[in-house]
């Protein structure tokens, strides 16, 4: 594992770990379960294709869809 997947996978530990405590929990094995969500994130990142950049549609005007 390169340095920054290693960096991208505590980020996702940090996140992982900020929506845990929101959730409610607590306890010894909190680290555990962020970074068991960080590598299943780490591992479904992995098996998806590269699709490059996601296009934005504009979006409609509030005048144009009132008409």
């Amino acid at each position: 594992m390169s340095e920054h997947d290693e960096n991208l996978r505590d980020l996702a530990a940090m996140f992982a770990m900020a929506g845990l405590l929101m959730r409610g929990e607590l306890g010894p094995g909190l680290t555990d379960m962020a970074y068991d969500h960080a590598e299943d994130f780490m591992a479904t990142r992995a098996n998806r294709p590269e699709r490059g950049i996601a296009a934005i549609k504009r979006g409609r005007k509030k005048k144009e869809a009132e008409e």
